[in-house]
């Protein structure tokens, strides 16, 4: 790559979750390897905020908004998935989409989509109201924002990073462009954290505890709990990252059987902690490459399954000891992102 090309990351305003810190990451990583990467606020929100989250001052100490940014044939813009309306605008920059979700792009982009989540808007409102209480006009610009990317009227200057197995096998099947594997390591703070507390988990009093993310499990896990009722499942919301690393240090088991639409951190987090994990096979979870555990713990029918997964469920908790060995391939390749995303970054930038 010349040593004039800047790369220009663009990301929403105003908004912490998994695709603005994977995004600020890869700013993060692009500048340690001695690339030129600064992150570009677009509006996203009511608010129109432009100001780095607190979560990630950490990866940047600076940005520009969409409306400094200049298209020019000197300029390596990574775009995520959703943002794909933006291609309109950059006819000079090389650009490279960053897939972090598939089915964000290809599910919650279409008409039927977006009809039926303003006609279940009331009901979201009333059950997340902690979410929407703060973010409603954010979640109705992104709804209506999402644009499907059209694999077949694809400019030339559009080249595809994949953040998991399955966004690779997505797209490589339908872009005749160069598409590359570029999974992000999980967030630098539990890394370090990792290396910090790394001796003492083996030692780790572990109890009886079923971790899981409500927002992906929530419903399937309440049939769980009726089933079960004398298992215990917590919730992992409202944690900060400090409590979150608790929990995954003092409990045994994680279970996701949401959609992943990526490789999703969550489970990775866990896993790395020494928790056991239990999957379905939606997304990204049926690829051994972006959560390789034995085919015992993933459940491609899970919801006619559920008096299976309890009885694996009581079976991790009983043989911890025994079980958790299945999940040391995880944990390597947990560890093993961050030089990954580092060498997948030159291959693609340096040398581009």
């Amino acid at each position: 790559m010349s040593s004039s090309k800047k790369i220009y990351v663009f990301c929403p305003n105003d908004f912490v979750t998994g695709g603005p810190d994977a995004l600020h990451q890869i700013v993060y990583y692009l500048n340690q390897i001695g690339l030129e990467a600064i992150i570009v606020y677009y509006a996203f929100t009511s608010k129109h905020v432009y100001a780095i989250p607190d979560a990630y001052k950490a990866y940047v100490s600076g940005f520009i908004t969409e409306d400094d940014f200049v298209d020019s044939s000197e300029n390596i813009v990574i775009l995520p998935e959703h943002a794909v309306d933006k291609l309109k605008f950059l006819k000079k920059s090389r650009v490279l989409i960053w897939w972090l979700s598939v089915d964000n792009n290809t599910n919650r982009s279409s008409f039927l989509w977006k009809v039926f989540f303003f006609a279940t808007l009331p009901a979201r409102v009333v059950k997340n109201w902690h979410y929407y209480k703060k973010r409603f006009g954010e979640a109705i610009v992104k709804t209506l924002q999402m644009k499907k990317y059209d694999f077949n009227a694809e400019p030339e200057n559009v080249e595809h990073l994949c953040a998991s197995h399955y966004a690779y096998d997505f797209v490589s099947k339908r872009s005749k462009h160069k598409t590359s594997l570029c999974i992000e390591p999980i967030s630098k703070i539990f890394l370090e954290k990792f290396d910090e507390q790394k001796g003492l988990l083996d030692s780790t009093q572990r109890s009886d505890i079923i971790l899981y993310n409500p927002r992906k499990s929530g419903a399937f896990v309440q049939r769980l709990v009726e089933l079960a009722p004398d298992l215990n499942f917590v919730p992992l919301k409202g944690f900060s990252q400090d409590q979150l690393i608790e929990k995954y240090v003092t409990s045994k088991l994680y279970v996701d059987f949401g959609p992943f639409p990526g490789a999703e951190r969550i489970p990775k987090e866990a896993a790395l902690f020494g928790c056991c994990v239990i999957t379905g096979r939606n997304g990204a979870s049926n690829f051994y490459g972006d959560v390789p555990i034995p085919d015992e713990y993933k459940f491609a029918d899970y919801a006619g399954q559920a008096d299976l997964i309890v009885a694996k469920i009581r079976d991790v908790l009983k043989n911890y000891e025994t079980k958790k060995p299945d999940f040391e391939e995880y944990r390597k390749t947990v560890l093993a992102l961050e030089g990954n995303f580092k060498n997948s970054l030159k291959g693609c930038l340096q040398n581009g």
